[in-house]
């Protein structure tokens, strides 16, 4: 179940090119409104900068670096989970369907302006 999911999830949010929090707040938003649990965690995973990681029951999507303004969600392989530190779990308020859909929009207009 949560394959597909994690499926529907990364086709939906392919393109998005939210920055890596935003990446994050948008996945576990999703998850909350298909009432599927879901956690957000920052990871040390032996890059110059900390991560964003979300875990759906034993999938695990890397959301960016904490510092990315526009990040690809990428899934994670369980070597490199097992490779990494979490160093905080992170949590957010959940976005409704009409705010996330708001918040790629300004993304999109904001990223078409550059």
């Amino acid at each position: 179940m949560s394959d597909t999911l994690v499926s529907n999830l990364l086709t939906t949010y392919a393109n998005a090119n939210l920055s890596a929090w935003d990446n994050l707040r948008v996945l576990l938003s999703e998850c909350t409104l298909q009432q599927r649990e879901a956690r957000g965690f920052e990871v040390d995973c032996d890059d110059s900068r900390p991560h964003y990681w979300l875990q759906i029951e034993d999938c695990w999507l890397d959301c960016g670096r904490t510092n990315a303004y526009c990040a690809a969600i990428v899934p994670l392989t369980p070597n490199a989970v097992q490779g990494s530190r979490i160093i905080g779990i992170q949590e957010c308020a959940p976005l409704s369907a009409a705010q996330i859909n708001l918040l790629c929009i300004q993304n999109a207009h904001f990223d078409h302006c550059e």
